[in-house]
C-alpha cells in the first residue's frame, strides 16, 4: 500500500481541472434536460458526472463536496428510475448544487474548502426526490440576501396581511423603496450567478494524436540539424568543395523552413481548443436571465466546434456575456409586445462562430426590436459627439458605432442586467487587446447582429512590409484588401483632407510619415496636408486597408512583401499611441513596429478628416 497521500497536488489538480469541466458541461445539459426531460441519455450523463465527482472527492477526503454531491446524486437517481418527475424546481435546485460545487472547487484550488450552509440547499435536493415543490419564499430569500432585516420584513408581511385588497409582497417593498425592482426579481427567480471557475492557465488537455505529429517533426528537425553537423565537419576538415557546399547547404535550409513551418502550425494546433467551452454557460446565462425578464426565448448555439487558440477562448467569454445579455434585456422584446408586431412570442437569439480565413467570426444575432439610428443620431448630437451638419452625410452603419463610445447610452432607464451600449466601449477594448474588431448591423422591427472578428491566433501574425523614408513597418495581412501604385490624378482635397479616388469609390488617404514625423525626422513643416505633386510622390504606393467594413488608403514608398512574424507587445512604451499594436524582430535583427490599423482609422476621425467612407460625387 502507498504511503503517499491522498491529497497529494498532482492528484488535486487533476481532480479540479475534470470535476471544473464536468460542472461546465452540465450548465448545458441541465438546461438541455429541462427542455426535453425524456432524454435518458443526458439524464445518464450528468447522473455520472456527479458520482464521479462524489467518488473522487470522497478518496480526497472532501466531504462537503461529497455530502452535496451525494444528495443531487439521489435526485437524479430518482428522476431516472421515474421515481421523482422533473419539474423546474427541481432543475433550479440541481443548478444552485452545480454553482455550490464551482464554489467549492475554487475554495479547493485557493487554498482549502471552507464552513458552507447548505442544509437550506440539502433540503430542497430532498424536496426535488420526494416530488414536494417547497420554493423558498419571496420574503425568505430577501432576507438571506441582506436586502432587507427580518423586522421589516415581519412589518410589510402584517400590513399585507391586513390590507382589504390583496397586494403583493414584491410590490409593497419597491413601492415603499425597501428594495428595488431589480433586487425583487432576482429573488424571484433565485438567479445565483457564481463565478465560472477557471482550470489553471498552466493545465489543458490535448489530443494525443497533435502531440504526435509534434513529436514526429521535432525528430525531424534533430535529423536535420544532424545534417547541419556533419556539413561543418567536412567542411572543417576540407571533405568538401565550397561549390557543393553552396548546394548540400541550400538543400539543407530549404528542408530546415520547411520542417520550421510545419512544426510552428503543429505547435499553434496543440494550443486549439473548441468555442464549445465558452458557448457552454449560455444555456443557463439565456434561461436565467429571460426568467428573470419575463421573456420567453430560444438559444440557438452553431459552430460549437469551431477551434481557436486557448488564450482567446478565456478571455472572449465576458464581452460574449455582455452581448448576449444586452440581446436578452433590450433587444428581444416582451412576448406580448412581440404578438402585436406580428412576430412569435418566443424571441431567438442565435449564437454563432465560424472559420474565414486566418480569422474566426463569431456572431450574436436577435430578431428583437432593432436598434433606431435616428435615436443613436438624436443622443449623439445631445452629447457634442458629432454635428448636426456631419450626421446627415453618415450612414446608419456608422452611426451605430457611437454606441461603442464610453458612457454612450440610449436607455432610458437603467438596469442591473444591461443597457444597449452600456458598456459596448468596454467589448471593443477587449477586442482590440485580441487583436480583433467588432462591427453591428440592425434593422428596426427585424432585430441586431454583433459580429466579434479575431485572429486565429495571438503567437503567429502574417504581415505586409512597407516602408516609409528610411523606416520599416508591418501590417496585419488580414486588414490589407489590395495595394495599387499611385496615380496623382486619383488624389483630390476635400474640405482640407486628402482622399484617394480608385475605382468610383472615395477613400481617405494617409500619409504614414506624417503621422510618424518624429521617427522620420520630419522637421518644421506645416501640419496641414499639402496637395500631391509629380515629382513628389512618383513611384509611390498606397495600401487600401479594410476595418469592419470601412476602407481607407495608406501612402507607402515601397512594399517589401509579406512573411509570418512574432508580434510582442511594448506595454507602456506605447502608452497613448493607438496607431501601434506592438513590435517585431526581422531576420535582420532590427526592430518593426507593428502599426494597428483600427487605431490608424480612429486617428484618421479624430484628425478632423470629414469624409471617411462614400462614393466620389461631382
Amino acid at each position: 500500500m502507498s504511503d503517499e497521500p491522498l491529497n497529494d497536488a498532482s492528484l488535486v489538480q487533476d481532480f479540479l481541472v475534470e470535476s471544473e469541466e464536468f460542472l461546465q458541461r452540465m450548465d448545458q445539459d441541465m438546461v438541455a434536460l429541462e427542455a426535453t426531460p425524456l432524454d435518458a441519455e443526458l439524464l445518464n450523463r450528468i447522473f455520472r458526472a456527479l458520482h464521479t465527482i462524489k467518488g473522487t472527492s470522497g478518496f480526497l477526503g472532501f466531504e462537503p463536496v461529497v455530502r452535496l454531491s451525494h444528495r443531487a446524486e439521489d435526485v437524479l437517481n430518482a428522476l431516472r428510475k421515474g421515481e421523482a418527475q422533473l419539474t423546474r424546481s427541481t432543475i433550479d435546485a440541481l443548478l444552485a448544487t452545480r454553482d455550490y460545487l464551482g464554489r467549492m472547487l475554487q475554495d479547493i484550488r485557493d487554498g482549502g474548502l471552507q464552513q458552507y450552509e447548505m442544509e437550506e440547499l440539502l433540503q430542497e435536493l430532498e424536496s426535488a426526490q420526494a416530488n414536494r415543490q417547497t420554493p423558498p419564499a419571496l420574503g425568505e430569500l430577501l432576507v438571506k440576501r441582506e436586502v432587507i432585516s427580518a423586522e421589516t420584513l415581519d412589518a410589510v408581511l402584517q400590513e399585507q396581511s391586513s390590507s382589504a385588497v390583496p397586494r403583493r409582497l414584491g410590490e409593497m417593498l419597491v413601492q415603499k423603496g425597501l428594495a428595488s425592482p431589480s433586487d425583487v426579481g432576482d429573488a424571484l427567480v433565485r438567479q445565483k450567478e457564481i463565478n465560472q471557475p477557471r482550470a489553471a492557465v498552466a493545465s489543458m488537455r490535448v489530443e494525443a494524436s497533435k502531440l504526435d505529429d509534434l513529436i514526429n517533426l521535432i525528430g525531424e528537425l534533430v535529423l536535420e540539424r544532424n545534417r547541419l553537423l556533419q556539413l561543418a565537419r567536412d567542411v572543417a576538415s576540407n571533405k568538401m568543395a565550397m561549390n557543393e557546399l553552396g548546394s548540400s547547404l541550400g538543400q539543407s535550409t530549404a528542408r530546415l523552413s520547411f520542417i520550421t513551418e510545419e512544426l510552428q502550425s503543429a505547435g499553434l494546433k496543440t494550443r486549439m481548443v473548441p468555442i464549445e467551452t465558452v458557448f457552454r454557460r449560455f444555456p443557463r446565462l439565456v434561461r436565467d436571465v429571460a426568467g428573470n425578464l419575463k421573456k420567453e426565448v430560444d438559444l440557438v448555439l452553431l459552430g460549437e466546434d469551431t477551434e481557436l487558440d486557448k488564450t482567446m477562448v478565456e478571455l472572449i467569454g465576458d464581452p460574449l456575456i455582455h452581448l448576449v445579455r444586452n440581446s436578452l434585456d433590450h433587444g428581444l422584446e416582451l412576448p406580448g409586445t412581440r404578438e402585436q408586431a406580428g412576430k412569435s412570442r418566443r424571441g431567438t437569439i442565435q449564437l454563432e462562430a465560424r472559420q474565414e480565413g486566418d480569422q474566426i467570426v463569431i456572431s450574436i444575432s436577435d430578431d428583437g426590436a432593432g436598434i433606431d439610428p435616428e435615436r443613436i443620431g438624436r443622443k449623439a448630437v445631445e452629447k457634442g459627439l458629432v454635428a448636426v451638419e456631419r450626421l446627415r452625410g453618415m450612414s446608419a452603419r456608422e452611426i451605430l458605432d457611437f454606441i461603442f463610445l464610453p458612457g454612450f447610452s440610449t436607455a432610458e432607464k437603467t438596469t442591473d442586467l444591461s443597457g444597449r451600449g452600456v458598456g459596448m466601449d468596454v467589448v471593443r477594448t477587449n477586442l482590440k487587446k485580441l487583436n480583433g474588431f467588432v462591427e453591428i448591423d440592425s434593422q428596426i422591427s427585424k432585430g441586431t447582429t454583433v459580429k466579434l472578428r479575431l485572429p486565429l491566433t495571438l503567437a503567429i501574425l502574417p504581415v505586409l512590409l512597407v516602408q516609409v523614408g528610411r523606416e520599416i513597418y508591418a501590417l496585419p495581412l488580414r486588414s490589407v484588401a489590395e495595394t495599387a501604385q499611385m496615380d496623382i490624378k486619383q488624389v483630390h482635397l476635400v474640405e482640407g483632407s486628402e482622399v484617394l479616388c480608385l475605382r468610383e469609390e472615395t477613400l481617405p488617404l494617409m500619409r504614414l510619415d506624417r503621422m510618424f514625423a518624429d521617427r522620420a525626422d520630419w522637421r518644421g513643416e506645416s501640419r496641414e496636408p499639402p496637395v500631391l505633386t509629380d515629382e513628389e510622390d512618383e513611384g509611390q504606393k498606397v495600401v487600401i486597408l479594410t476595418v469592419a467594413d470601412r476602407r481607407f488608403a495608406l501612402l507607402v514608398d515601397r512594399l517589401l512583401g509579406q512573411e509570418s512574424t512574432v508580434i510582442k507587445p511594448l506595454g507602456n512604451y506605447l502608452h497613448g499611441c493607438s496607431s501601434l499594436s506592438g513590435a517585431t524582430i526581422s531576420g535582420d535583427g532590427q526592430v518593426r513596429l507593428v502599426l494597428d490599423p483600427s487605431g490608424l482609422l480612429a486617428n484618421l476621425k479624430t484628425d478632423a478628416t470629414p469624409l471617411l467612407v462614400g462614393k466620389a460625387s461631382a
